[in-house]
């Protein structure tokens, strides 16, 4: 079989390209796939900077980063995250852009058109309600106020952390109580839930997370953090938004 000598060395630049990002870049920059219409890629999926992101010619994958920004490609593609200075104007997602067309790879930013304001309403200044008996990560806004469902079966329940146990309780037939005033909590706070005989049930981390620079980069970053379930609402509707954005017209 004749071999094309054109395709196969797009084939080789492909899997060589990395995805260069900006200046602004502090660090080795992780991603969060939006949507993509590989079967294996999953929303909500982190892409890190070790690891190969391979799209066949004619699949497409839109990445969201940390800043807020994101990138949509198109196959082929096959490449890794690595963050990289830039001796140019550009910089974020800007940069990256600029770097992939130079290769010959099809990329563009894309931007939200549709509000999420609603999506961020689900996420911002609100209850977190934890699960005492479910081991979870929950991340926490400035506006945020944190509470305890009340188990199945229990009225009182410990929590312990480094060593200290605080013990809660659910008067008469509250389903819910306010996070002890006097526990404070710290980005990062692992609490282990104990039942009656002081066996651990659940492990409970908690994220604190400032407001961010945008809707996007609030759901990056609970992402980022681990807080799948509670920004998952918000990722469906910012994939909605962007498939709105970038689907061909007419």
């Amino acid at each position: 079989m004749k071999r094309e000598p054109q395709s196969a060395l797009r084939r080789l630049l492909l899997s060589a390209t990395a995805l260069v990002l900006g200046a602004s870049a502090a660090q080795a920059e992780d991603a969060v796939l939006v949507s993509s219409s590989v079967a294996g890629y999953v929303p909500g999926t982190i892409i890190s900077d070790t690891q190969t992101l391979a799209l066949p010619d004619g699949a497409n994958a839109v990445l969201l980063f940390r800043s807020g920004e994101m990138l949509a490609l198109k196959g082929p593609f096959e490449g890794r995250l690595v963050a990289a200075d830039r001796k140019t104007g550009a910089n974020g997602v800007e940069a990256l852009v600029q770097a992939l067309r130079g290769e010959g790879i099809d990329a563009s930013a894309v931007g939200a058109t549709r509000g999420m304001g609603s999506a961020r309403a689900a996420m911002v200044g609100r209850r977190v309600m934890i699960d005492p008996h479910r081991s979870a990560i929950y991340c926490i806004g400035p506006s945020d106020t944190l509470w305890l469902r009340r188990p199945s079966g229990a009225a009182t329940a410990q929590l312990r952390r480094r060593g200290s146990v605080r013990s809660v309780a659910w008067p008469g037939d509250a389903v819910q109580i306010e996070w002890p005033a006097d526990l404070l909590v710290e980005d990062g706070d692992r609490f282990e839930t104990l039942d009656a005989a002081g066996a651990p049930v659940a492990t409970i981390i908690l994220r604190r997370l400032d407001a961010g620079k945008s809707d996007t980069a609030w759901i990056a970053a609970s992402l980022l953090a681990g807080c799948r379930e509670q920004a998952e609402p918000a990722l469906r509707e910012l994939a909605h938004d962007v498939e709105q954005s970038i689907r061909p017209k007419g």
